[in-house]
């Protein structure tokens, strides 16, 4: 099987169940009858509770990353530097490439 299929088929797999487990948001619940929630509306504080760490927490994820990334990069370059720590942008006379 090839890593296309493998990866159609468990999104597909995921559309499929994730949505009968997982609201959409807590205001999601107020649409629907209680009966068909676990817990009924006492989850409704619980849902609120997550969506706001959740709504907190991943822009920071996002800039924590992005910054890592760019912190990485500048390490491995700098790392890749000459021994004199400078970078030659023009090649030598000869042509050569360093």
């Amino acid at each position: 099987m090839s890593p296309i299929v493998r990866v159609a088929a468990v999104l597909l797999l995921a559309a499929i169940v994730l949505p009968g487990v997982l609201s959409a948001c807590p205001l999601c619940k107020d649409a629907t009858p209680d009966a068909e929630y676990p817990g009924g509306s006492a989850s409704l504080g619980r849902g609120f509770y997550y969506s706001i760490l959740l709504m907190i927490a991943v822009p920071w994820t996002a800039v924590g990353t992005v910054a890592f990334l760019i912190f990485r990069r500048r390490r491995r370059d700098r790392a890749a530097l000459p021994a004199g720590g400078v970078a030659r942008l023009v090649p030598d006379s000869r042509g050569a490439r360093s």
